[in-house]
């Protein structure tokens, strides 16, 4: 049996943990795989990302190319249709791939661990408007929450919430600090900390939860800053291991050790650090 390929494509994606994580499950399930990082700068991601089915068995996408991802694929999956962004590509008998959207599950795994499991009724002010922050609107407006969706881009903002949570405010990044006031969480999306940088100041957290989607370096700028605010930080680790999870199983029906995962991520973080 030929070992099959699978990999996570990004720009920038030599921080990803993903390799990590899905090489550990391949190994504890006696697979005959392997799981690498794509670096793809291309001015077009979609074609790129089509072509890749030649070689490769199954892809994760991460930014910027979430979007590119779903126009690569011959087939989506209604949630990854109905978010317009895909994460998780598996390619069929005729090499076209099918699109997955796995960020939502991965989000909700985050979002538990940072708020419980009570989301009825939830305040949330949500910081950017890509890939990532689709399947967080969605997966909260489903459940009820109040958003609002604060972006550099109002335009984009106006799309994300004509398409996936009609009723939600939209403000630029200057609206941040009165929008926290009222908010029960504060969930950061955007890349701030891949382009080095900074949100505006946060008024005062008094223990409420900011989860930023993101980990690591990445991260780091935007939780330490929350956390001088008097805010309780979160990273994405959790979100990252839940989507794999979902990946993992879409790809070989299997559903690996999650905690065990999330325990290795985070030693690598701290030995990054």
């Amino acid at each position: 049996m030929s070992r099959k390929l699978f990999a996570v494509v990004g720009d920038p994606v030599s921080h990803s943990l993903s390799p990590l994580i899905h090489n550990r499950w391949i190994g504890e399930a006696g697979l005959e795989a392997h799981y690498s990082a794509i670096h793809l700068q291309s001015a077009n991601a979609a074609a790129d990302i089509r072509a890749l089915s030649a070689d490769y068995s199954g892809l994760n996408i991460t930014l910027p190319h979430k979007i590119a991802a779903l126009q690569a694929a011959a087939t989506a999956s209604a949630e990854a249709r109905a978010i317009g962004a895909a994460n998780t590509l598996v390619r069929q008998d005729d090499s076209t791939w099918v699109a997955h959207n796995t960020d939502v599950a991965g989000f909700l795994t985050a979002l538990t661990v940072a708020i419980g499991s009570q989301r009825q009724g939830l305040r949330v002010v949500m910081i950017g408007a890509g890939g990532a922050a689709r399947a967080a609107v969605a997966a909260l407006a489903a459940s009820g929450a109040s958003l609002a969706i604060v972006n550099r881009s109002l335009a984009n903002a106006g799309t994300l919430a004509a398409d996936l949570a009609p009723g939600a405010d939209i403000a630029d990044l200057a609206q941040l600090p009165a929008l926290a006031e009222g908010a029960d969480i504060v969930i950061n999306s955007a890349s701030l900390g891949h382009a080095g940088a900074s949100l505006p100041a946060l008024p005062a957290g008094k223990g409420r939860p900011f989860l930023d989607l993101s980990y690591g370096k990445a991260a780091a700028q935007t939780l330490e800053s929350a956390a001088a605010s008097g805010w309780t930080p979160h990273d994405g680790l959790p979100m990252l291991v839940g989507q794999a999870a979902a990946a993992f199983h879409i790809w070989f029906g299997i559903s690996p050790d999650e905690a065990g995962a999330l325990r290795a991520c985070r030693e690598a973080v701290a030995a990054r650090a």
